[in-house]
């Protein structure tokens, strides 16, 4: 999972817009395995037109997708896209420490506090193995900061939850300069396998 840092105003345009959110899911879900789409591919599947699916990905959703390959058919040019991140998860950051989450592939968008996270759906056994294998692998801390956990408790959250505290570890870039992606490993993610989206020999 690649947690990212989104711009407030990109968020804005997504929140509460059905047909984006929608797109996206479709977009994420397809690709999580690999699968390369055509823009008409996606807009076949989505059930609207063409042009209408091209205004929306280049005017509202530019940030989320990329060509990864063109072909020529009969004199026109097919573009196969996919997400940026395949299993992107994208955070915002507004007032009062606030923060709200894009999580195609879960299809949750808003506030953390009201929507939650993907990590939500695991026992309390399952968190505790991630976030234990997180620290190991030190991709998160072992310990919290008075200020994390306060913004934590603000979103009405606690730091059981890997992605919890993998959203406090790619917010504490952004002071530093970073670019705020952090990168989970997922190979053994309940709520993937939940939803079929991988398999576990």
């Amino acid at each position: 999972m690649e947690i990212t840092y989104l711009d407030p105003s990109t968020y804005m345009s997504l929140e509460s817009h059905e047909i984006r959110q929608t797109i996206l899911t479709t977009l994420f879900k397809a690709a999580y395995n690999g699968k390369e789409l055509t823009k008409q591919e996606l807009a076949d599947i989505l059930d609207v037109k063409y042009q209408q699916l091209v205004y929306q990905l280049n005017n509202h959703l530019a940030d989320f997708w990329k060509v990864v390959r063109e072909e020529k058919v009969r004199g026109t040019r097919m573009e196969y896209i996919m997400p940026t991140e395949q299993n992107g998860i994208y955070i915002a950051m507004g007032k009062d420490r606030k923060i709200y989450i894009i999580d195609p592939i879960a299809e949750i968008y808003g506030p953390l506090e009201t929507k939650g996270c993907r990590c939500d759906v695991c026992s309390k056994e399952e968190s505790e193995y991630c976030v234990n294998s997180l620290i190991e692998k030190k991709v998160i801390p072992e310990e919290l900061s008075d200020a994390e956990k306060e913004t934590l408790e603000i979103n009405k959250r606690t730091e059981l939850r890997p992605l919890d505290r993998g959203i406090i570890k790619a917010l504490s870039g952004i002071a530093a300069g970073d670019k705020c992606v952090l990168t989970i490993p997922c190979e053994r993610c309940t709520f993937l396998m939940k939803k079929n989206l991988i398999e576990i020999s």
